[in-house]
Order: structure tokens, then sequence, then C-alpha cells
């Protein structure tokens, strides 16, 4: 079950996907989180976009998948989602299969602690056999 925060990021991610902009502060969830999704991946079956949200020194990496279709039909869908904080030690990435259903669904979840003032980068792509590579990344600063 989703909280109502993942679901009030995924819909903040899915506006951003929309507008193209950067950043976003997330309208619900822990005081002082901030969401930076980078641009979106090569359009393919599914938008991909890489997110980081940070809290003092929390970060949670994370995608969005967004379909690209009127027509879809929800299925099961590989993907890979990664993690670094840039000078850190490495952060092993997950590669989960979630049912996508039409719209926007968010994927993932790498949480770790990065020092203030780090940089942070992330990675999204799509992880299924025979489908188009649609690979995202993203970098933000951990401003605590």
């Amino acid at each position: 079950m989703k909280s109502l925060a993942t679901v009030a990021v995924a819909a903040a991610t899915l506006a951003t996907l929309a507008t193209g902009q950067e950043a976003v502060a997330a309208p619900a969830g822990p005081v002082g989180a901030v969401v930076t999704c980078g641009t979106p991946g090569a359009p393919g079956i599914l938008l991909t976009r890489a997110c980081v949200e940070v809290t003092g020194n929390q970060v949670r990496f994370y995608g969005v998948a967004a379909t690209t279709t009127s027509g879809w039909q929800p299925q099961q869908v590989g993907f890979t989602v990664s993690g670094a904080v840039v000078g850190g030690a490495p952060i092993a990435p997950i590669n989960p299969t979630v049912l996508v259903q039409a719209g926007a669904t968010s994927v993932g979840s790498i949480v770790t602690t990065a020092p203030c003032g780090s940089t942070v980068t992330g990675g999204f792509s799509v992880n299924q056999w025979g489908w188009p590579p649609s690979a995202a990344t993203v970098s933000a600063v951990v401003s605590c």
C-alpha cells in the first residue's frame, strides 16, 4: 500500500514529467523534503525519470515510469534504480519488477545518508528484455 506522501510525490513527479522542470518541492511528506527529478530518458514504450528526495541528510533514490500510449494495458516491467554519493562508498542498485498501470508509477526506493554539502547522483532505467532502453539520470546537492 502506498503512503499518502508517496502518492503526493508521484503526482508532483508526474507534473514535472509533463512540464520538464528540474526540481519541485514535495507537497506532502516529511517537512523540508525536496524532490529533484532529472530530464526524461529517451522516449520508448515508457518515459522514465530518475528522482532523488532529500530530507536533511537522508536521501531516497527512485524512478518514475510514465506510459506513453493511450491504450496501455497494465503489465509487469523490470527496472534498475541506482544511486551514489559522489566520493562515497558504492551503493548497490536494485532491480524491481513492478506492475505498471496507465499514467505514472513510482518505482523502487534506495535510502541512504549523505554528508551535508555533498552531491548525489541517481539513475533509473527500463530493464525489460526486448524493450528499447530508456535511461535517465539526476544529480542534487544535499543542502541540509
